[in-house]
């Protein structure tokens, strides 16, 4: 017994002297998992943007360019049974909602040129919006396609058209409650 806790005692001192790490910033982390500075395809959301919506995309925006939603806090897309977000990557590109009620349209919300936007679905109410639709914003529109099936998360590719036919296409999931 006395030859066992002589090298726990060791093992305990050597662990209680041990100096606190010092505390790493969000900087310093980034840099050491290789991610300083570094941007993906997608435009990181910025938390200084607003979180209502307005009716038009701002003026130069290129609106085929999504960008990360961030805060939607003050979007409101009307009354909803359920909806679907769409996801690249990690991050949430368009969430959308509607009603069960297939003669009426679903909203959805995106960001472009730094300004979320609230855009119209074709009719057909929730199910369109989980089997894939159209939104119609100012200018432009978003086509979402997800593979077929009722899982809740699905693979789906996004079409976004402006009114000069320029195209921008996105892969992710299209995740539906």
């Amino acid at each position: 017994m006395r030859r066992l806790f002589l090298p726990l005692a060791v093992l305990a001192l050597a662990a209680c002297s041990s100096e606190p790490a010092e505390q790493e910033d969000a900087d310093g982390f980034a840099d050491r998992i290789g991610q300083g500075g570094e941007t993906s395809e997608v435009a990181k959301a910025d938390p200084d943007a607003p979180n209502t919506a307005v009716p038009v995309p701002p003026a130069g925006a290129d609106l085929t360019a999504l960008q990360q939603l961030g805060d939607i806090g003050g979007v409101d897309l009307g009354p909803r049974d359920g909806g679907c977000t769409l996801m690249v990557g990690s991050e949430e590109m368009l969430i959308a909602a509607g009603m069960r009620d297939k003669a009426l349209p679903g909203k959805a919300v995106v960001r472009l040129g730094g300004s979320l936007i609230v855009v119209d679905a074709d009719m057909g109410g929730l199910d369109a919006i989980r089997t894939g639709t159209t939104f119609n914003g100012e200018g432009f529109a978003i086509t979402v396609t997800p593979a077929a099936g009722e899982q809740q998360s699905r693979p789906a590719n996004v079409t976004v058209r402006d009114a000069a036919g320029k195209t921008q296409s996105y892969s992710g999931n299209w995740i539906c409650a």
